[in-house]
């Protein structure tokens, strides 16, 4: 774009060249109608770039976007107001506010306007947003130019907003809303964790047991300390696990991989909630919000083409840590997930493997482990087979991926691990939810 700036004004530094040469012509050659042509068009070229450049230099511009999270298919009401604050007129301005490519806008996106000073032209329209993501709106792209039509110029303005379209959520047939725990009880193979309110029998007393533990009425009829044992606790809802390592999306059928992986997390968050049970996510992709830029330095170019070009340009993300909303117990929960969700993209950070270990410390004990990844690595299998033996509940979501799934299947099954391969949406209709997190 720099170039392009440059280029236009050698092209202004060559007219104003040609015209002191053809003045020159005018004097030397003693006529005064080629010189009063000649100072014509020089005023012409000095009044079209002084006008062309004061016009859009006095332009503010606001946008406000309703609502700015909605469910794939629903529409936005977009109002954007654009001022003159100079104490000129701007003789003709046309505006238009940029939009996602895809996304059906209905009403005025674009105006064409004489601008009186003090004044403010405005655009409304509504946007239907078909595709989860976190997507664009704006800046404001602004022409203008001379009278003449010698000289055009396009401005971007400063702010762009964005709206969150949240994923598809799939809901599972097999969900029993009256039954406690519709997925079943699962009952943790290593005693990690008690449930203190389920007494199983006593034992005698070793030094080091806390003296809550201790039976007292037992122990005074047998003139010993005893002290209770309890069953371990059941596993209650899960820590979701959504890999997008970017390079099991690359292929052709990536994209509907991505989508189908982040669907199914979402539609789990939901049938975990709804069965009263506590819920976590926990993923290795990017926050599209990272890098957003909300406050923009204008530009202002000769050209459509470098203005346009300039709208496309985004920071790249640097995101190595986890993207995580801890697993807790809300009616808000699944929601939470599924905004995070709206926004995540691929990443090249981390794979499965590597963000189960760094994030093992932090996994609660008390909760599932549910993988939901496009591949099963036998990095993936050794780190998921660690945890199995550390005590967690797991069951692996292998999303679309029919090539590997008896093989991905047959691995963990010698680790006990359960497997469930989703490879159309319908297929979540479709799972039993008494094998989830086994």
């Amino acid at each position: 774009m720099l170039g392009r700036v440059a280029h236009m004004k050698r092209v202004n530094i060559f007219w104003f060249f040609i015209g002191a040469v053809a003045l020159g012509v005018a004097f030397g050659v003693q006529s005064p109608s080629m010189a009063f042509v000649v100072y014509a068009f020089v005023l012409l070229v000095v009044i079209a770039n002084v006008s062309s450049r004061l016009w859009l230099a006095g332009l503010d511009c606001e946008r406000t976007v309703q609502p700015t999270t909605l469910w794939q298919g629903e529409e936005a009401e977009v109002i954007v107001e654009v001022h003159n604050r100079r104490g000129w007129p701007i003789p003709w301005i046309y505006v238009e506010d940029t939009t996602p490519p895809g996304f059906p806008t209905v009403g005025e996106r674009c105006r064409l306007a004489v601008l009186m000073p003090g004044r403010s032209l405005t655009l409304n329209y509504r946007i239907r947003c078909p595709k989860r993501g976190y997507h664009k709106i704006g800046p404001l792209l602004m022409e203008s130019g001379d009278l003449f039509g010698l000289q055009k110029r396009f401005r971007t303005g400063k702010r762009q907003d964005y709206v969150s379209v949240l994923p598809t959520v799939a809901y599972i047939e097999t969900f029993t809303i009256s039954a406690r725990r519709p997925q079943g009880p699962v009952r943790i193979s290593h005693r990690a964790y008690e449930d203190p309110t389920r007494i199983s029998g006593l034992r005698e007393y070793v030094p080091g047991d806390p003296l809550n533990r201790i039976h007292w009425k037992a122990s005074a009829r047998a003139q010993q300390l005893y002290v209770k044992t309890n069953e371990p606790s059941n596993v209650l809802g899960a820590t979701l696990l959504l890999d997008l390592f970017h390079v099991f999306y690359l292929d052709e059928a990536g994209e509907e991989r991505m989508e189908l992986a982040i669907t199914t997390a979402a539609s789990l968050a939901y049938l975990l909630q709804l069965s009263g049970e506590q819920v976590g996510l926990l993923t290795n992709a990017r926050d599209a919000a990272e890098v957003a830029r909300y406050e923009l330095e204008t530009q202002e170019t000769f050209s459509r083409q470098d203005a346009e070009d300039e709208l496309l340009n985004e920071v790249a993300s640097v995101r190595i840590s986890p993207l995580e909303v801890p697993t807790r117990r809300s009616p808000v929960q699944a929601r939470t997930i599924l905004e995070n969700l709206a926004r995540v993209l691929p990443t090249d950070s981390l794979d499965a493997a590597s963000l189960i270990m760094a994030s093992y410390e932090r996994l609660p004990r008390d909760a599932a482990l549910i993988p939901i990844v496009p591949k099963v690595t036998p990095e993936l299998v050794l780190a998921l087979a660690t945890m199995k033996e550390s005590g967690f509940a797991v069951t692996v979501f292998l999303i679309k991926n029919s090539k590997d799934h008896m093989n991905s299947a047959a691995a963990l099954a010698s680790h006990h691990i359960n497997l469930i391969h989703i490879e159309h949406e319908r297929d979540l209709h479709e799972i039993s939810p008494q094998y989830i997190g086994r």
